[in-house]
């Protein structure tokens, strides 16, 4: 009997579904659970795996084994498998096929109709790469349909609850790699999106994974990078304790905190990993995604009031604390479907049906909300319930962890499901634990302000609409000036502290005893005639200048452990071959304030919880910048065969002059003859910094140039007119002078030394 296919083809897990006899069934591909691992391994015979046996090989075959490739997708840099180039589509065609082949086997015969999903963002070269990709499968491009994978999702809400025309519902599709935003109007045959979806490529899943493993790094100080690469008990060992990472991870679904064990060949030992913990490592990419789903209701010319309710699809959307912000920022109801990683995989199927003529516009009557619409019938799931092996996509991740003094969310949740225990307290929740106490919000004392942060879009900017978090009384906001003047803020305000600090106590002694209201002063209470003892928080000592003397020596003592905190996170990321600033740790009155340039969110979110968790601070005030997206020596960029990357660069007046942090590959760089670097200014776009080719157009003006260490030039060689830009970028050009990747190398800001 025939049948129509739907295919959720994942940056991190796959899954299937097939619509017969006017319903749909998710279709098991793996041992254990319905969706298997986007992983193909490409073997010394020729023979491909996927999947789950892919996925077992890996660790023994690791330079074999492809991953996450559909983030590559348009990028012309091969991926090198067992030391033969690929490209993205390529592998996604293999995988494709094998998705095919194991359903026709099970089915007996070939799929009448394929609908195949893809993020909304995707623009017509990777749609035709898409397409390149069905061919290269062996699939008839007449038999293959896309579409986006907002549209798959609402089309799977549909089918259970009743959503009349002409209504606007938001998707929030979070999955194991990549983030998408779009709205969605209801029409007579469908869904249509309205307004330019937005997306995060590189958000999902596998960078909660990556968190989770760079905190357990982090703990073991430096024990991971002392292991030999080459030896294969260290390769296996670190592939496990991977593995632990992604099962506690999973683990804190019920418990409020899980234990990683550690048994690697220098170190066996364990790692504790709180709730709390995990939601202060990822809660500044969810701000970023809510922020996403924001100028996608701008760009539909909507209010967030003219949304009827906001649908959470993607493995990964069912983190408790995603419901919570979404519900509390963008202030409307939340559905969250019974099993968020295959919505995309069954709307796919609807679609594919009704493709080839079935009617999925007739809304259920009023009176039948449980009914399914008329033409989209009810969901099944073909696999039993039990949960999935820690191996396999997460199907949930987190519930929130219980905070005091925090507004639970005020609006309502719907669900066409029983929710995942620990949801919003607002959504009717399944029965759980009478130990465990109702998640709320937790408050973020630590929370990055993004209007210090210098990146460009779509990266967060606050809003006035939006409470600038952890601000102290008084304290301004910076709004203008970019790194230099912040930073020169900062510097001064340390000063002024420190100065008046060791002033007042250590270099004062009994003098500062004498003058009580100037010490409390610099303490931070100006009420006229406040003791010294009074802001040392002891109203009951007689010694006034002893218990000033006793603050300070306390504060610097804090101060120089707090140092030592934030500098140990700091070094451990700089040993990864990724780059920070020294952070810069002031403390008064047990209050600290964190400055520096940081690599990326997660990393400023480990200086300030090293610096909170210090014995004697009280609250922290991140004053910290995270470097720009395109400033971001990456470990994408570090994983090609040959890179560059500025992590210094100054003007003297005279010459431009930058740090140079590379690899060239098998051959050392060598402009005459092969690969080099191209050095330009950030005032052009990187494809024009390079002659006309597979990833470069020409038209810009850049500077060769081969010492893989630093770079010494006037300002009229290497930028347009001579005149000085903001940054100075480098790329990875071939011996023809074209680019083939505009992902080798990043761009820097230049410190003007001369400026006053």
């Amino acid at each position: 009997m025939s049948y129509q296919l739907g295919i959720d083809l994942g940056t991190t897990y796959t899954a299937a579904a097939i619509h017969r006899d006017d319903r749909s069934t998710i279709f098991s591909l793996g041992d254990r659970s319905a969706a298997i691992p986007s992983v193909v391994l490409l073997r010394d015979d020729g023979t491909v795996l996927t999947g789950d046996a892919a996925e077992r090989r890996a660790v023994t075959e690791p330079e074999r084994v492809a991953r996450e490739f559909k983030r590559r997708l348009g990028d012309t840099t091969p991926i090198i498998v067992g030391g033969s180039p690929y490209s993205s589509e390529a592998l996604m065609a293999r995988l494709l096929r094998s998705v095919v082949d194991a359903v026709e086997k099970r089915e007996g015969e070939a799929a009448t109709r394929i609908a195949i999903s893809h993020p909304a963002n995707w623009g017509p070269y990777k749609i035709d790469l898409l397409t390149q990709a069905v061919t290269l499968a062996n699939l008839d491009p007449d038999s293959v349909c896309f579409l986006t994978e907002p549209e798959a999702a609402a089309i799977s809400y549909a089918s259970q609850e009743r959503i009349d025309p002409g209504a606007v519902v938001a998707v929030y599709d979070l999955g194991g790699g990549t983030f998408d935003a779009a709205m969605l109007r209801r029409t007579d045959n469908g869904f249509e999106i309205i307004g330019r979806p937005e997306g995060i490529e590189r958000l999902g899943g596998i960078d909660f994974d990556a968190a989770v493993f760079a905190h357990v790094s982090r703990a073991l100080d430096g024990a991971i990078q002392q292991l030999d690469p080459e030896d294969p008990t260290a390769l296996a060992a670190v592939a496990r304790l991977r593995a632990d990472c992604v099962e506690a991870k999973e683990a804190l679904s019920a418990d409020t905190d899980a234990t990683i064990p550690v048994l690697l060949p220098n170190v066996q030992t364990e790692v504790r990993l709180t709730r709390r913990e995990f939601e202060g490592l990822i809660r500044p990419s969810l701000v970023d995604s809510i922020e996403a789903m924001r100028r996608a209701v701008r760009s539909a010319g909507l209010e967030m009031d003219d949304v009827s309710r906001v649908l959470l699809v993607g493995g990964s959307s069912r983190v408790p604390l995603i419901a919570q912000m979404v519900s509390s920022e963008l202030g409307r109801p939340i559905a969250v479907d019974a099993h968020p990683k295959h919505a995309i995989a069954l709307g796919a199927s609807y679609f594919a049906a009704s493709d080839t003529g079935s009617d999925m516009a007739t809304p259920p009557p009023a009176d039948a909300a449980a009914t399914p619409p008329a033409g989209i019938p009810p969901v099944t799931i073909d696999e039993p319930p039990a949960p999935e092996a820690p191996a396999e996509a997460p199907p949930s991740i987190f519930e929130d962890d219980p905070v005091p003094d925090a507004p639970a969310p005020t609006t309502p949740v719907v669900s066409s499901s029983p929710p995942p225990t620990g949801a919003p307290v607002e959504r009717p929740a399944p029965a759980a634990s009478a130990s465990e106490p109702e998640p709320t919000p937790e408050p973020e004392p630590v929370a990055p302000r993004s209007s210090s942060i210098s990146e460009p879009p779509p990266r967060l900017v606050d809003t006035p609409s939006e409470p600038a978090p952890l601000t102290s009384p008084g304290e301004v906001e910076p709004t203008g000036g970019g790194r230099g003047m912040l930073i020169g803020a900062i510097a001064v305000a340390a000063v002024v502290i420190i100065g008046g600090i060791f002033a007042a106590t250590q270099l004062g002694g009994d003098d500062a005893a004498a003058d009580g209201p100037e010490t409390s002063e610099v303490a931070g209470d100006e009420t006229s005639g406040t003791t010294a003892s009074t802001v040392a928080g002891d109203d009951t000592a007689d010694d006034t200048a002893t218990t000033t003397a006793a603050v300070a020596r306390s504060d610097a003592e804090i101060q120089a452990a707090a140092s030592a905190a934030a500098t140990a996170v700091t070094d451990e990321v700089t040993a990864l071959g990724l780059f920070t600033d020294e952070p810069t740790v002031v403390v008064n009155d047990g209050v600290a304030i964190v400055a520096g340039t940081m690599f990326d969110p997660p990393t400023r979110l480990a200086v300030v919880k090293a610096v909170e968790d210090v014995d004697g601070v009280t609250n922290v005030i991140d004053d910290m910048f995270v470097q720009a997206e395109d400033e971001r020596c990456t470990i994408a960029i570090q994983n090609n065969e040959r890179f560059a990357c500025i992590t210094e660069a100054t003007w003297d007046g005279t010459n431009i002059s930058a740090t140079i942090h590379s690899d060239p590959g098998p051959v050392p760089f060598d402009i005459g003859s092969t690969y080099h670097m191209h050095i330009f200014g950030d005032d052009v776009a990187p494809e024009t910094a390079g002659a006309a080719g597979d990833a470069s157009v020409g038209g810009g003006t850049w500077q060769v140039w081969d010492d893989g260490e630093s770079f010494v030039s006037t300002p009229g060689k290497v930028f347009t007119g001579g005149v000085i830009p903001e940054r100075i970028c480098v790329r990875i050009a071939t011996p023809t002078h074209t680019l083939d990747s505009l992902r080798t190398g990043n761009c820097w800001p230049i410190d003007d030394l001369t400026a006053s």
